[in-house]
């Protein structure tokens, strides 16, 4: 049984990944940004990329699918934003999500967003983001997973996965993975002995250097950087990688290796989101877009991993149809 699956907000298609990896078929994907578009269309060859707003973009024009997935705007309810939720007009587009709900009664919808979508405006957010899927007659199960806990990769990443069914059967048969042993290391990924290219690293001139250099002297850990703060993670884990790192000078996270002071780099970042060895960003775009990419996408590990349920919640009623 193959599913087709249409992605919505689909950025540079860490979603989709998992998603193909646990058995289903990327139908199309549609995406506004230009440079999101350039890394997709650089690592998916076989999915029909929309490059459009969604809000001009008519269902009916598409191919029907058995699935739809969206890694819908999470800036309006992040707490490292404003926290505007559905008062930003982002957070407006998650109505566009049930617009190709309601036009495909896909069999099943998975949704993925940071965990303060539940506190966010004392929960009425979230209630929202449910009204919508339950007026749309789906059976909603959904929870927060840590990358770590849950992904086999070392970083401390929570998101809240919510998957809506549009049979109860399937949504009772359901169940969220269990936690898995974190086997890798951040030395597994970090390879510190190996001289990386010098735009990672900063020189003694640079001035965040003569900050940073007084602070981030653990050879074992990773630093995380958020505004003016330098912190050391707790227990040898990546941070939280962010769409910052891309927005704002010096935001990407910082450690030792044997010849000097740098930056994470892009290919590290994309291991500690668990991306195939094989995926990579074009030349076409900086490197800033490129931090930014990488921040904003998923943990594909625990993606996989909850496809992979939902797969097997699935095929259990088909055989016994």
């Amino acid at each position: 049984m193959e599913l087709t699956v249409g992605s919505l907000f689909s950025g540079i298609g860490g979603i989709d990944i998992a998603f193909q990896q646990a058995g289903y078929k990327v139908a199309w994907a549609i995406e506004k940004d230009a440079a999101c578009c350039r890394t997709y269309r650089h690592n998916f060859k076989d999915v029909d990329l929309i490059e459009a707003d969604i809000r001009n973009v008519d269902p009916s024009t598409l191919d029907r699918v058995d699935v739809i997935t969206a890694g819908f705007p999470c800036q309006p309810f992040s707490i490292a934003g404003k926290q505007r939720g559905f008062d930003d007009a982002r957070g407006h587009l998650f109505y566009e999500v049930g617009k190709f709900i309601s036009a495909y009664k896909p069999r099943f919808v998975f949704l993925e967003n940071v965990p303060n979508l539940m506190e966010h405006n004392e929960g009425k957010t979230f209630l929202v983001v449910h009204d919508v899927l339950a007026n749309l007659n789906y059976s909603i199960r959904y929870r927060v997973l840590r990358a770590s806990e849950y992904g086999g990769v070392p970083q401390i990443r929570d998101r809240i996965y919510i998957v809506a069914f549009r049979d109860q059967e399937d949504c009772d048969r359901f169940e969220f993975p269990c936690k898995m042993d974190l086997e890798i290391t951040i030395e597994d990924i970090l390879s510190r002995k190996q001289k990386k290219h010098d735009i990672y690293y900063y020189s003694n001139e640079d001035s965040f250097y003569k900050n940073a250099s007084k602070i981030v002297t653990r050879y074992d850990s990773i630093y995380r950087v958020y505004h003016d703060s330098i912190k050391v993670t707790q227990n040898r884990m990546c941070p939280t990688l962010t769409a910052s790192m891309g927005i704002s000078k010096n935001q990407v996270p910082l450690i030792v290796d044997d010849f000097g002071l740098r930056k994470l780099t892009l290919q590290e970042c994309l291991n500690f989101q668990g991306f195939p060895k094989e995926y990579y960003f074009p030349n076409s775009i900086t490197i800033e877009e490129a931090y930014k990419q990488v921040g904003n996408t998923v943990c594909v590990p625990v993606v996989k991993r909850i496809a992979e349920q939902i797969y097997r919640s699935l095929l259990c009623q088909i055989q016994t149809e």
